[in-house]
């Protein structure tokens, strides 16, 4: 069966390329990564054009409260109706970068503070973003989720996350490396369902969590092969 390989730009500037086993559509691919740096500490959501707009009409409920620019580029404000959560995202050309409050969202000169310290780079692969140098922030955490349609959910870290994810004991043979399955919580680590596992798989070059759609269709044996097809090769930038 022939595989499609999914190339990705990650936040850092490292480049992705995700290989999978058959050319299934890809449904959607979004980038969490987490900047610190002394007392600050904060998260971001990379997602495609139009991010935004689904996140607050299928996800949270909120409705558009403001709209200003930082540095060139529109930046929007969305709350849910009881103030518990606010999303703050700014647009790019091919993506967009998104933050989330708990409560009302702080003021805008502050927002414009927070998005205005952040080196962004959009391109059609993904955002290269970053804390200006003067801030002395770095990258704490980054990774990248694929939905791939009637098959589940892949996540793959960031390189310096993938060596803490990856099991000390040795794994099942794959096409292209390891392969580990864990029990999802509260499931029992003899149940013959794939559903009830989440699996783990790694190559020389990076690893990846897979989570197999509940709703697929496919049957057991297309399923793992699936997940046995899967590899995540990492290239620095």
């Amino acid at each position: 069966m022939a595989g499609s390989t999914l190339r990705i730009m990650a936040p850092s500037g490292d480049r992705l390329a995700l290989y999978l086993a058959d050319e299934a559509p890809v449904r959607a691919v979004a980038t969490n990564v987490r900047f610190v740096g002394g007392a600050y500490s904060r998260g971001f959501q990379i997602g495609s054009r139009g991010y935004h707009d689904f996140v607050r009409k299928h996800v949270i409920k909120a409705a558009s409260t403001d709209r200003f620019v930082v540095k060139g580029r529109e930046t929007v404000v969305a709350a849910t109706a009881d103030g518990n959560t606010t999303i703050v995202t700014l647009l790019e050309r091919y993506h967009e970068l998104m933050t989330v409050f708990s409560g009302p969202a702080p003021s805008r000169e502050t927002l414009i503070g927070l998005f205005g310290t952040l080196e962004i780079q959009d391109h059609p692969r993904g955002m290269r973003v970053r804390p200006e140098r003067f801030t002395q922030g770095d990258t704490a955490l980054q990774q990248t989720a694929v939905t791939v349609a009637d098959r589940g959910t892949i996540v793959v870290p960031g390189p310096r996350q993938a060596r803490r994810m990856v099991p000390k004991h040795r794994g099942k043979s794959t096409r292209h490396g390891e392969l580990w399955r864990v029990p999802l919580p509260g499931r029992s680590a003899d149940s013959a369902s794939e559903h009830d596992y989440l699996y783990v798989v790694a190559g020389a070059k990076g690893a990846a969590e897979i989570r197999i759609d509940p709703g697929s269709r496919l049957d057991a044996s297309a399923l793992l092969t699936w997940v046995d097809g899967i590899d995540a090769a990492w290239t620095a930038a």
